[in-house]
């Protein structure tokens, strides 16, 4: 059986990909097939939309872990912004780290610097006929 072609792009913030590199090898290798059967297939009815300081944003949950990111449909585009244990009540929880990460300002500049690739990107393409 072949794998669906992804029909958006994925891309990391720069906090999302140090966590990425240093998940066991185990969980890279469910997040890997996290990403070929979901987001970056069809983001519709995929993930649960986050609210307060993380509207805008959605998870998915796997293997004792949760994957926090925003979907740019115009862009076809999905940014990971955190992936990380989930632990409810505990200090290291994603979404409290996720949510310190957004009130200082980090994230948003993550994303400007993810997004700011993106358009270069673009810049740079030969324009199809």
């Amino acid at each position: 059986m072949s794998e669906p072609i992804p029909a958006f792009e994925i891309k990391f913030t720069g906090d999302a990909g140090e966590e990425v590199r240093s998940l066991d090898g185990s969980i890279k290798k469910q997040l890997k097939q996290v990403f070929k059967k979901k987001p970056s297939v069809d983001t519709n009815g995929y993930g649960t939309p986050l609210r307060s300081a993380l509207v805008n944003y959605s998870k998915h949950e796997f293997a004792g872990h949760c994957m926090i990111y925003r979907i740019y449909e115009g862009r076809r585009l999905v940014v990971v912004c955190a992936v990380g244990p989930r632990k409810q009540g505990d200090a290291q929880d994603i979404y409290k780290q996720l949510v310190k990460v957004v009130e200082s300002g980090r994230l948003a500049q993550q994303m400007r610097v993810v997004l700011e690739g993106i358009f270069k990107l673009e810049e740079i393409k030969p324009k199809k006929k």
